[in-house]
């Protein structure tokens, strides 16, 4: 299981109690992690955490039809913005982005060491990867309403729908949903998103296969360039990371929404911090 952390401070330089160890330790920086955030969108004052967002996204926020979509949407981008906040020690409804080409949002800072972010959520919950270097997120719920048929031809390459016929019928579903989110998590990655079809990257499909990469664009050699790797951040919700590289470990922690109760664009008092490893 997850650390469930109250609260996260990130130093992108000096960390020294990494998530998930109950001491604070002495340990050297690592070069090769990816900090995965989930949080649980179900938040009663999240009325108030508008103020830490950004005019565009308060616009975006009032386009949803459905207040629980404004709700998931609203929580999401106040756990970013407080996650990057602390990164960069800007307070987090200052924070700017702007979109690198393609459509990937990218944090505008001046640190040194930049600061790479994805979001993912589906239904009641959110993800966030942060690392050093450009990475992608996604999540879904194992619940979803899909057709597995329509989804499947949208999705697969030739030679994956063949193995995908092989499968049990019991295991289709969840082996989509962790073929796409894999596809999806590499898309993000290069900034992308659907404007590529997901049937041009091929991924492991079975379910005794290691995730990963398998040919993108039929080149072996550039999906071995990629760490794609299966997460579960929480009981029903599969996901997948991304990152440029050779294999990171993939450090997963629960944030709790209810320290988003802000006051003046300052988060609450009684969220202690956590001090982490370096992001590169």
């Amino acid at each position: 299981m997850s650390p469930t952390v109250p609260f996260a401070w990130i130093s992108a330089w000096l960390v020294t109690h990494p998530p998930g160890k109950g001491t604070i330790g002495d340990d050297p920086p690592t070069q090769s992690e990816i900090y995965l955030y989930h949080a649980d969108l179900r938040q009663t004052g999240w009325g108030k955490l508008v103020r830490l967002l950004s005019v565009e996204e308060r616009r975006r926020a009032d386009a949803f039809a459905f207040e629980r979509d404004a709700r998931r949407f609203i929580v999401s981008h106040a756990v970013l913005r407080t996650l990057l906040g602390h990164a960069t020690g800007i307070p987090p409804g200052e924070l700017s982005f702007r979109r690198e080409p393609g459509l990937k949002p990218a944090l505008e800072t001046r640190s040194a060491q930049p600061i790479h972010f994805s979001l993912s959520r589906s239904e009641e919950l959110v993800a966030i990867g942060l690392a050093s270097r450009p990475l992608g997120v996604d999540i879904e719920w194992l619940a979803k309403t899909i057709d597995i048929e329509a989804m499947g031809d949208f999705v697969l390459s030739d030679r994956e729908r063949e193995a995908f016929r092989r499968l049990d019928p019991s295991d289709r579903r969840r082996a989509l949903l962790q073929c796409w989110t894999q596809k999806e998590a590499y898309l993000k990655a290069i900034g992308r998103g659907l404007s590529v079809s997901p049937a041009a990257v091929e991924v492991s499909l079975g379910p005794d296969e290691v995730a990963g990469l398998k040919t993108v664009a039929g080149d072996a050699r550039a999906a071995a360039e990629w760490f794609v790797d299966l997460v579960v951040p929480r009981e029903g919700y599969i996901g997948a990371v991304a990152v440029p590289g050779n294999r990171r470990q993939v450090q997963m922690i629960a944030f709790e929404t209810s320290c988003l109760l802000v006051e003046s664009g300052r988060r609450a008092r009684t969220c202690p911090a956590v001090v982490m490893r370096d992001l590169g």
